[in-house]
């Protein structure tokens, strides 16, 4: 919304500090995290301080090099090593420290502005479940960029993804038979509505479940729930927060966990 942005210029250094590097942003996309960030606030509820720079991911070119620099030189792809640098911007003088060099040949542009997504798919499977060939892995959302991540690596470690879509009225995704044939086409072992009773699934006993949406969405997903499996949470896209009521957390012995790849990178 245009109460929430404002178009600035500032002037870029003559000359580079110590460790700092010249950035040409070749690519910014938009993800939920930035659309939380931008309203104030980060990961984990903490307030940001505004005005700020918009915008998580990017990929770049390195431009200029300042002293002390070791690891880029110019020519090289980067990307952000750490939020808050922002993204949505043609120019950007950032420290060295602050960014990871990828290959020039690894993927599309527009590919490698989203390679946190990527990561946050691969580590999402990696973490969770202590997955083997021809466990079934549960998750909503799955029309996402972390979705379709989500489903083809699973295709690639003979991991049976079950996608959970929401029907939509109007739109890109209106018509679901040809949502669920694209998301088979990309390795989905089975697409369901997200509506009714998942307990009724034949891959009732998938494992883990992966939860981006929240509110009633999650909630199907923990009543499907094998006991003593988790549903894991790396998003809130409907706004609401998972309501699990007590029982399931006694009785069935279920676990609730939250993912943030930027806390992963953090501690990593």
């Amino acid at each position: 919304p245009s109460d929430m942005f404002e178009l600035k210029s500032e002037a870029i250094p003559g000359s580079l500090e110590w460790g700092q590097i010249l950035l040409s942003v070749r690519a910014a996309p938009i993800n939920p995290g930035d659309l939380a960030s931008n309203a104030g606030a980060e990961a984990g509820g903490r307030a940001k301080k505004l005005p700020h720079g918009a915008g998580g991911d990017f990929i770049a070119v390195v431009m200029k090099v300042g002293a002390g620099c070791s690891v880029v030189s110019e020519g090289d792809w980067v990307i952000p090593a750490k939020p808050g640098l922002g993204a949505w911007r043609s120019l950007a003088c950032v420290k060295e420290k602050e960014v990871i060099k990828i290959p020039t040949d690894l993927l599309p542009v527009e590919h490698a502005a989203m390679l946190r997504e990527l990561c946050v798919a691969y580590r999402l499977l990696e973490d969770n479940g202590d997955l083997k060939p021809g466990d079934a892995v549960m998750l909503n959302g799955a029309t996402g960029t972390v979705g379709a991540a989500i489903i083809q690596l699973c295709s690639l470690l003979k991991l049976r993804a079950v996608a959970v879509v929401r029907r939509h009225e109007r739109g890109p995704n209106a018509d679901f038979d040809k949502v669920s044939d694209r998301l088979k086409n990309l390795g989905a072992a089975e697409v369901l509505p997200d509506e009714g009773n998942l307990r009724r699934a034949k891959n009732f006993f998938a494992k883990p479940k992966l939860d981006c949406v929240g509110g009633v969405s999650a909630s199907r997903l923990v009543d499907s729930l094998q006991d003593g499996c988790p549903l894991v949470c790396f998003g809130c896209l409907g706004g609401h927060p998972v309501s699990l009521p007590w029982h399931s957390l006694v009785a069935r012995g279920l676990s609730v966990r939250g993912f943030s790849l930027r806390r992963w990178m953090t501690e990593h």
